[in-house]
């Protein structure tokens, strides 16, 4: 079960913490439905937490205030020695919990009890978390539970860790990076070159941009080869598609 988790969170779509939460819940069964997953803000705190079920009510009503009363906020922060998954009782008694504003304040309103914090590290740092939450008729986690949190949290981390950097590599595949991308390489290129350039971007031939700019067939062809050997490529095709990221097809050469 636990290798077959660790297969489905492999996926670096959108919406990656809500999809976590559905496979979590869909696939731990019952006693694992009321989950949220939290990631780093700027000063990396545990914050902007995605839930489901019952804890997606109190995700906004959390970072409106109640964070600063989370009882795990102190162990689950950057430069504090890496914890495990901890329970409410490896932070302090159910008597002094249920005096707190944390659970009377806030859990309470959903009729949440029992909790497990799941902090997610890859390599050493905090990269997330995860809370999950049971009514007090549902039992406390066991160390079961915590076993298989653990193993599953591993997994994680690196499958979170792994999200961040294709969301960062797709933020740089936007429309305005890729112009500057393309302005960057058609610096490369003289002004005679770059007119040859935007010429092949139209879908003229090599003859037809001789007759456009009044020169000869073999200038334009001399033209190019400069253009392939600044740029590193072989032909028109890679040519367009180094300058615009993208497959060109059906390209005239003649």
């Amino acid at each position: 079960m636990i290798l077959d988790l660790c297969f489905m969170m492999d996926h670096y779509e959108e919406q990656y913490r809500q999809r976590i939460l559905e496979i979590l819940s869909e696939k731990l069964g019952s006693g694992y439905h009321h989950i949220t997953f939290l990631t780093l803000d700027k000063h990396e705190q545990l914050a902007n937490p995605v839930g489901i079920n019952k804890v997606q009510r109190l995700c906004d009503t959390y970072t409106e205030g109640y964070d600063r009363f989370d009882i795990f906020r102190d162990v689950c922060k950057p430069g504090k020695r890496i914890a495990g998954v901890m329970s409410i009782e490896d932070i302090m008694s159910f008597h002094e919990y249920e005096q707190t504003t944390y659970y009377n304040d806030f859990l309470r309103k959903e009729n949440l009890y029992y909790e497990l914090a799941v902090p997610l590290y890859y390599n050493n740092r905090l990269v997330g978390g995860l809370g999950l939450f049971r009514e007090k008729k549902e039992g406390d986690f066991s160390p079961r539970d915590k076993e298989i949190v653990s193993l599953l949290s591993r997994h994680l981390a690196l499958s979170y860790h792994n999200s961040l950097r294709a969301q960062a590599f797709n933020s740089d595949q936007s429309p305005l990076t890729k112009t500057c991308q393309k302005e960057n390489l058609l610096l490369k290129l003289t002004l005679a070159e770059r007119k040859i350039v935007a010429l092949v971007e139209k879908g003229m031939t090599n003859r037809e941009i001789a007759k456009h700019n009044n020169i000869s067939f073999h200038t334009v062809k001399a033209h190019l080869e400069h253009i392939y050997n600044k740029l590193e490529v072989h032909s028109r095709t890679e040519m367009l598609h180094r300058i615009n990221s993208q497959n060109v097809k059906g390209i005239k050469s003649t």
